[in-house]
């Protein structure tokens, strides 16, 4: 297919000029994606609690799955993933997840030979953009934020102290050498979780991130939520118009994102 996207943005950017919200389309790298890692988090419950969340020891996207409450939750995205900066309140994220093919038959899905396949896990609306991550972990009171360690002072993906405080525990997160090679908690070691903890850092330092704090949008009082593959909804490209994402995302128009949100919510 043709990839029509520039004049789309283009189009979508105009809009938001008077105001509108905008929505973007957004993948992350969850426990599914992977054969080794989805076999690590299915030995590994205790450890590994919530499989669509982000693998990595700096969870970003943040969607606070220890909230004591559904009301109490406090999603985050800090630009530590994918270097985004550029939010504005009232911004929607919808963020889902690739399946890898041999995961997906562990669900009885048929995800091989028709294109990507994803699980959609969450919507999230820009209610407070905070300059730094500074000045966003000063926002938080210490509470369970990650399965270990517990409590931490703020969520996992701030990571302005040189020291990981709130990063997730080695035995709970994929990390990457310098070659960008992912280990499994079977294979990592605390220097090189360390090592993973200090790039994130040195990324937060050198592009002076900023932080989204957001709300899970609600859809007839359901949270746009799903952090279990049972109850996650299934999409292909072709729910977005057989676009081909990057590691940017995709602004999307209005009627998508509504069918998106729908289909996570229910």
């Amino acid at each position: 297919m043709v990839d029509d996207y520039p004049d789309r943005e283009r189009a979508l950017w105009k809009s938001t000029v008077t105001g509108q919200a905008r929505t973007k389309l957004l993948t992350f790298e969850s426990w599914v994606s992977r054969p080794d890692w989805f076999a690590y988090a299915e030995s590994h419950p205790d450890r590994v609690p919530f499989l669509l969340t982000d693998r990595s020891p700096c969870q970003d996207p943040f969607f606070d799955p220890f909230a004591p409450s559904a009301r109490e939750r406090r999603p985050l995205i800090s630009g530590l993933c994918r270097c985004l900066k550029g939010f504005r309140e009232g911004d929607r994220f919808i963020y889902i997840t690739r399946i890898h093919s041999a995961v997906g038959r562990k669900f009885g899905l048929s995800v091989k030979g028709a294109g990507p396949h994803y699980f959609g896990v969450a919507a999230l609306v820009v209610k407070k953009v905070w300059p730094s991550h500074a000045d966003a972990a000063r926002s938080f009171a210490r509470r369970r934020y990650v399965v270990s360690p517990s409590p931490t002072p703020y969520p996992p993906n701030l990571a302005h102290e040189r020291r990981p405080i709130a990063a997730c525990a080695r035995e709970s997160c994929i990390v990457h050498d310098l070659k960008g090679r992912p280990y499994t908690p079977l294979e990592s070691d605390g220097a090189l979780w360390r090592q993973a903890y200090l790039a994130y850092h040195l990324r937060q330092r050198e592009n002076a991130m900023r932080a989204a704090e957001c709300r899970i949008e609600l859809v007839d009082g359901r949270e746009v939520l799903r952090l279990e593959p049972g109850s996650a909804p299934v999409f292909t490209p072709g729910d977005w118009g057989g676009l081909r994402l990057n590691v940017k995302g995709r602004w999307i128009d209005e009627e998508t994102s509504r069918t998106l949100r729908m289909r996570i919510a229910r």
